[in-house]
């Protein structure tokens, strides 16, 4: 197939693009500079920008199915997103050769509207794609164990061995990896006979805080502890990390991801627990352990 697949050279899309062409698909791979991104040989760039209408309708041409993939609404305003996704999955259900959308929403969501702008908005997105007329799936990835090796991460994992991020110790959590979130996106467009279904997604296991460290440890070589990081500190980490790139007013963005952090923490709710079973049952792919995920990443180094 030809997957039209949006936000192609971030984190999440990339891993896409290689699974497609692992799968032996081509990946069309759409993003505002895709030709200056170094994607893998085989893949079609092409050009958008998400407030130019027209060239997301264009990029989508030929394409079979389209992995739709936005910018996050933690820290961009969702007007210009939630307005581009009504421009694509109009355009999807008009377009005669693509047969499936497959919408990831990036994070868990709750069944209704919390009151938590970015989850808020990603349900407005699903709306939009599941009501289009067009087959499509929807993907809800828990956390991602790449997090780890982000800025707001990475830099006391080195330096000091310790994993501090705003999980309850007792917190059960289904991390995933971006490369299995993408096998899994291919295996929905797939299977356009699964078209009106909303899969929550994560890893094979649940792994508690404490054991998250002590096995990363062990594979990394390193004597890491894990240390349970406040909501509210989280907030203000997450606000300094995106101070540069978010739209979104500083104290509003920490004051969401507070939010955001404490909704994930609920015992009851547990957004990041997620039986796989079923959904394996259905998206049949290999998940990959947290050792296999460790062991393959090449480690950042501190600036």
């Amino acid at each position: 197939m030809k997957l039209a697949i949006f936000s192609a050279t971030g984190d999440q899309g990339l891993a896409q693009v290689k699974a497609a062409l692992a799968a032996g698909h081509t990946p069309i791979a759409i993003a505002r500079n895709p030709a200056g991104a170094g994607l893998p040989e085989g893949a079609v760039p092409r050009a958008v920008n998400y407030d130019d209408h027209k060239s997301l309708v264009a990029a989508m041409e030929g394409a079979d199915a389209v992995l739709l993939n936005l910018p996050s609404t933690s820290f961009q305003a969702a007007e210009p997103l939630l307005a581009a996704t009504e421009v694509i999955a109009k355009a999807a259900s008009e377009n005669p050769t693509v047969k499936m959308l497959v919408f990831n929403t990036s994070m868990p969501l709750p069944d209704e509207m919390m009151d938590i702008k970015a989850q808020d908005a990603r349900l407005e997105m699903r709306h939009i794609v599941m009501g289009a007329g067009v087959p499509a799936v929807t993907i809800q990835p828990v956390v991602y164990l790449d997090n780890l090796l982000k800025a707001w991460a990475w830099p006391e994992i080195a330096g000091d061995h310790l994993i501090h991020y705003p999980h309850r110790e007792d917190l059960d959590v289904c991390w995933i990896c971006h490369d299995d979130l993408a096998k899994l996106m291919i295996a929905a467009a797939e299977r356009p006979h699964l078209a009106g279904r909303i899969f929550p997604v994560g890893g094979p296991e649940a792994i508690r805080g404490p054991d998250l460290a002590r096995r990363l440890g062990r594979v990394w070589d390193m004597p890491l502890r894990f240390k349970s990081m406040p909501v509210e500190t989280c907030g203000e980490v997450m606000a300094n990390v995106f101070s540069q790139t978010a739209t979104l007013e500083r104290d509003t963005l920490a004051r969401e991801m507070t939010k955001k952090y404490t909704w994930y923490n609920d015992p009851v709710a547990k957004p990041f627990s997620v039986d796989m079973g079923p959904v394996l049952a259905e998206l049949p792919v290999t998940l990959t352990s947290l050792e296999d995920w460790a062991a393959r990443q090449e480690l950042p180094a501190l600036a």
